[in-house]
């Protein structure tokens, strides 16, 4: 897949996202003020637009969503850990800036990744790790990883070409022996269609999820809970990425067998 479609892919997902649905619908309802017509649709999408919003911003949708995706997903036995001779870590996004240290440059969410990876590596020490993912900005996201894991004893591959998950799985498939099975580490959310990728391009992965995100939003009956946080918004908007990103794959490869 060239980059061009890969952004377009990217650039029509970012549209269905909350936190952009919300900012349309604002948008239209700015443009009919300005025009002062239909002001009954108006008031509907303004409504639409501030309940999506709170929904979004509150435990209650991003914890539903999240758990729904990974309700399926389980840590493998530890003694199947154990034998595997290949771990796959994909990558979990950088932050970009002049003069950011190594930590700085991995998110929160890659550190979940890096962490779980360690956990593993302690478990099975003899196993080969390969890091995959690029960045549109940088493209050397991989190799950020791999620089840090270095500096605290680990060994790696890093491979920063790929721009998605299914570029992952095509640059995995040149390296890994045919039919061989590996470790997958990604977050508990993302196991669902990435396995369903490397699966449906031949590979053999073995899930690993490093941790559950509906965790973090677990709805509890607080003050706190009924305000608006923008960690809730971040989680919907990764749901909402899966869930559509679930639906493009399984239709693509419904289409092209």
């Amino acid at each position: 897949m060239s980059e061009t479609l890969i952004l377009l892919k990217k650039f029509l997902l970012y549209l269905f996202y909350p936190s952009t649905l919300i900012f349309l619908f604002l948008l239209l309802v700015t443009i009919y003020v300005i025009l002062e017509k239909r002001r009954g649709r108006r008031r509907l999408l303004l409504f639409v637009a501030v309940f999506l919003y709170y929904l979004s911003t509150t435990p209650v949708l991003p914890y539903l969503l999240l758990k729904s995706l990974e309700r399926g997903v389980k840590q493998p036995n530890i003694e199947l850990t154990k034998e595997v001779k290949y771990i796959v870590l994909l990558t979990g996004g950088i932050n970009f800036g002049e003069n950011l240290s190594l930590e700085e440059r991995i998110t929160s969410e890659g550190m979940r990744r890096l962490l779980g990876t360690l956990k593993i590596l302690r478990e099975n020490p003899k196993a080969k790790l390969i890091i995959l993912g690029g960045s549109y900005e940088e493209g050397r996201e991989a190799e950020y990883y791999r620089k840090l894991l270095e500096n605290l004893g680990v060994n790696a591959l890093s491979i920063d070409t790929p721009l998605d998950t299914l570029s992952s799985a095509k640059d995995l498939k040149n390296i890994l022996p045919q039919g061989e099975p590996f470790l997958l580490l990604s977050s508990a959310y993302h196991l669902p269609r990435a396995t369903l990728i490397f699966k449906k391009e031949g590979l053999n992965p073995i899930p690993y999820p490093t941790h559950f995100a509906h965790h973090l939003c677990v709805p509890r009956l607080t003050l706190r809970n009924l305000f608006p946080k923008p960690l809730y918004l971040d989680l919907t908007n990764i749901a909402m990425h899966e869930y559509l990103g679930l639906a493009y794959y399984k239709l693509k490869y419904m289409i092209v067998k």
